[in-house]
């Protein structure tokens, strides 16, 4: 577990239980006026977290609402864009034989924003360049269009199918927030090195 709570990838899989307490921390745990957490998927496959997490219509925090660039200050800049209100980071990452991505999202308005991780296209790239497709593993298709309340963050772990054999992957995030349909963030992209993936 890294400096405030957070995962880095070295970490064990967290339990259905432990999970649930993460949940809390996400919580401003004193003078909430109206905070709604939705989960959407809380079981355990292959021993990794797969569901997704959002945090809609937070009151007044005890902790601070989230500040633009504090995602890019814990997990580097290189893994961040921004798109429209929302901060959104990328850590993909290798764990027990397969491959998970973690999906950091800050909302940097005083308003709700709008997040679709059904829009994310991923390709994945062999050592000569050859490129195929690479998808969130999404067996009840729970993934679906949520708000990030204003000045709110929300965590997802996903795991990834077709990565596994990829040198270098590109997630092109531009029509993930559709109340910013106008945002031509770049894509981001990684590449391999040993057991992991670097910003590229």
């Amino acid at each position: 577990m890294g400096p405030g709570g957070r995962d880095r990838p070295g970490d064990r899989a967290p339990s259905a239980r432990e999970w649930g307490l993460q949940l809390v921390r996400f919580v401003p745990r004193t003078r909430v006026a109206s905070v709604v957490i939705v989960l959407a998927a809380s079981g355990v496959m292959g021993g990794c977290q797969v569901g997704l997490i959002g945090l809609i219509g937070a009151g007044s925090r005890a902790q601070g609402p989230y500040l633009s660039e504090t995602i890019a200050t814990e997990i580097g800049p290189a893994s961040v864009r921004t798109i429209g209100c929302l901060d959104v980071g990328l850590v993909p990452f290798q764990r027990n034989g397969s491959a998970l991505l973690d999906l950091h999202v800050g909302n940097r308005c005083g308003h709700p924003e709008a997040i679709d991780m059904r829009r994310l296209v991923i390709r994945g790239y062999d050592e000569r360049g050859a490129d195929h497709d690479v998808v969130l593993i999404d067996p009840r298709a729970e993934i679906a269009l949520v708000h990030v309340g204003g000045s709110d963050r929300g965590h997802e772990r996903i795991r990834l199918e077709g990565a596994l054999g990829a040198q270098r992957l590109c997630f092109d995030l531009e029509r993930i927030n559709p109340d910013a349909p106008a945002a031509r963030p770049t894509p981001l992209c990684f590449e391999r090195t040993t057991n992991e993936w670097r910003p590229a």
